[in-house]
């Protein structure tokens, strides 16, 4: 099996990031690296090496009611061959949003997330206001979230859509939304300080690898 990526024309992607804050595009990974990365983290669970994600600004709890995922963090010393293929990708789309929105990009953190059947994530936002009391340094130094979604075949019917808000930073309203269905290859970029999103519960397992570009200084 050879491993890719395919050519993304990034400059388009940013400018959507640009005008509108997020972006959604499709086949952001090759399939094969998508089937790889699948099967890795099928692999990874029946390992018992996949931990439950907790919740929390400081000290993270865990909290079903809140957030049902099992996560494992990447080690870009220690990536697999479909991994290397991400992180190359991931380190593309970040080089492009440096030169044409000068956005101070410095690095990465990513893991791997399989949401069991009913699971869900409730409405968050990836990164606080940097001057939140209780808030770690490198959530609040987040810039740029990335998900990619892992789930072959995947239908409507199966649920787990990503429910994104676009009235931007506005907690309590429900008005203005998408819903994005979480198809193997599909990428949803956007601002991590700007969208509140959440993960609707789905009636399969549903996987996903989200990475978020930070920056060296806190805003």
């Amino acid at each position: 099996m050879q491993l890719s990526s395919p050519d993304i024309n990034f400059e388009q992607l940013v400018e959507h990031i640009a005008n509108q804050g997020y972006c959604v595009i499709d086949n952001f990974l090759d399939h094969t690296v998508i089937g790889a990365l699948a099967s890795e983290t099928e692999a990874l669970k029946l390992a018992n090496a996949m931990t439950q994600a907790g919740v929390g600004r400081e000290q993270l709890a865990i909290n079903k009611s809140i957030r049902g995922d099992s996560i494992y963090w990447l080690d870009e010393n220690n990536a697999t061959a479909a991994q290397k293929i991400y992180l190359q990708q991931m380190d593309r789309l970040r080089s492009s949003l440096n030169q044409h929105l000068y956005l101070g990009l410095f690095g990465l953190e990513c893991h791997l997330a399989a949401y069991p059947a009913g699971t869900f994530y409730k409405k968050h936002l990836d990164r606080f206001a940097s001057n939140e009391p209780n808030q770690s340094q490198r959530q609040s130094q987040r810039k740029i979230s990335c998900i990619v979604y892992l789930n072959k075949s995947w239908k409507n019917e199966d649920g787990g859509q990503l429910r994104f808000y676009l009235n931007e930073t506005d907690e309590y309203s429900n008005e203005k939304s998408i819903d994005i269905l979480p198809i193997a290859g599909r990428a949803v970029i956007f601002l991590s300080d700007t969208f509140y999103h959440e993960v609707l519960p789905a009636n399969r397992e549903r996987i996903s690898l989200t990475g978020w570009f930070f920056t060296r200084q806190l805003n």
